[in-house]
């Protein structure tokens, strides 16, 4: 009786070593950190702080992040990238000066010339935040958006991926198809094949050559 408790206990515990071990193996073939130097320390509550510089790369499952520095917070799976910020992810690339993302929840928040660039549109602004999970752009601070038939500037423009929409607010101004158009509130729909314009709208047609 005694050789076959034993025998259960060793088999327990391969089988928990086999676990964890699958489990660290999985967890850093989604989330790999490199760069020139990379710098480790803790924080007062005692997490992990690493520090990287030069050529930061960072690959998180299918997301592939790029900058000059980044600090990562281990345990609250946050990381800050700064200067020459490049991510690639999906069908789309976004760049700017600082870019913050929140693993945990799929957010992201990145400021300085900021542009993305997708197969659907092209924006540009000054901020510009991302709700990956939600599929919501926020852009303000200069934004501008060049999307199907359209292109324009606004105070802010929110981008609804699902719904494939957009919604530009405050100081609407910009061309559809050679014609000049400006209105307080402008909403594309479908693609950029469809445009409701509300709010003092005013379109000024071109004439045709």
């Amino acid at each position: 009786m005694k050789i076959k408790i034993r025998s259960n206990y060793k088999t327990a515990l391969i089988l928990s070593l086999i676990f964890i071990i699958s489990f660290s193996l999985t967890t850093f073939a989604q989330q790999n950190l490199t760069a020139d130097k990379l710098t480790f320390e803790k924080n007062e509550e005692g997490s992990n702080i690493i520090e990287a510089t030069g050529n930061v790369k960072m690959l998180y499952n299918e997301i592939e992040i790029t900058g000059d520095f980044a600090r990562f917070e281990q345990a609250n799976q946050v990381i800050n990238f700064e200067n020459n910020v490049k991510m690639v992810m999906e069908n789309r690339t976004l760049s700017g000066d600082q870019l913050t993302f929140r693993m945990e929840d799929n957010y992201l928040e990145i400021q300085g010339n900021v542009r993305l660039e997708s197969e659907e549109f092209t924006a540009e602004s000054n901020k510009m935040t991302y709700d990956r999970d939600e599929g919501i752009m926020n852009l303000s601070e200069e934004a501008y958006i060049d999307y199907g038939t359209i292109s324009a500037n606004a105070n802010q423009i929110r981008v609804i991926e699902k719904a494939n929409r957009a919604v530009l607010r405050g100081n609407v101004s910009g061309q559809q198809n050679g014609n000049n158009f400006q209105a307080d509130r402008i909403e594309i729909l479908d693609k950029g094949n469809k445009i409701e314009m509300t709010g003092s709208a005013q379109l000024i047609f071109n004439p045709e050559e």
